[in-house]
């Protein structure tokens, strides 16, 4: 297997899951902030889960908390019995790739890493090195949408193993011609190691007009010299209400 930018007014950040400060990667709109690790949920509740409870307990919330993105859990389609499998783009719901083979590679328990939430999530370096995958959603312009997911280093070798992986945002490129988008750019990246799944969230707020936006997750560099290995990301969520996150 081988398997910024000026600031649109003053760009706040969110409160971290652990003391130490935040660090953002500057952009024309939003903020990051890096969460602490969370393998076990100690850290806090978040994304789809945090969510399916607000919208258990109010009402209303379920309607409030929609959801943005499409299979951000990566739970379709399915493995199976398979620890991994590799997938073409056109087969995994509302994600493209710029893997070198169009190839989208998913995960379960099976590989000795548990998903951070149901039973499967992605690794970014399908067949070749410093891939993204990424899909469109529907945005209002002008608004702020709250983001949220987690990340982990593939354990490829003996001691700690460390990714870097980022997020992107922009206006969704006119034919798909370009994976990152363009226009009202906002990236954040951090690393995390392979003995947990980390959790990055933030804001993006988006531009006028902007009723497309494209985020894109991005392997920026693995611990494993072999290209396609590295950087596992799970339950990536986008909602219009920070208190949704």
């Amino acid at each position: 297997m081988r398997g910024t930018l000026s600031a649109v007014g003053a760009a706040a950040l969110l409160a971290t899951l652990v003391s130490a400060p935040p660090a953002a990667a500057a952009g024309v709109s939003g903020a990051g902030a890096a969460g602490g690790p969370g393998g076990t949920g100690s850290a806090g509740m978040a994304g789809t889960a945090g969510m399916a409870a607000m919208a258990k307990s109010k009402g209303g919330a379920k309607k409030v908390c929609k959801e943005l993105t499409v299979n951000g859990g990566f739970e379709q389609p399915k493995i199976g019995n398979a620890g991994w499998k590799l997938f073409d783009e056109d087969d995994v719901p509302a994600w493209g790739t710029d893997d070198p083979d169009g190839q989208i590679e998913l995960w379960n328990g099976g590989m000795g890493v548990p998903a951070r939430f149901g039973t499967q999530f992605a690794e970014l370096n399908a067949t070749g090195s410093g891939n993204s995958i990424y899909q469109d959603i529907k945005t209002k312009p002008n608004t702020k949408i709250y983001w949220s997911f987690w990340i982990r280093a593939r354990d490829t070798s003996d001691g700690k193993d460390v990714d870097a992986t980022q997020i992107h945002f922009g206006r969704t490129p006119k034919n798909g011609g370009s994976v990152n988008g363009v226009g009202s750019t906002f990236a954040y990246l951090n690393s995390a190691s392979d003995a947990s799944w980390k959790r990055l969230y933030g804001w993006y707020k988006t531009g006028p007009n902007q009723t497309s936006t494209r985020v894109t997750l991005t392997a920026v560099e693995s611990a494993s010299t072999d290209e396609g290995y590295g950087n596992l990301v799970d339950g990536l969520t986008i909602v219009e209400h920070q208190k949704c996150i």
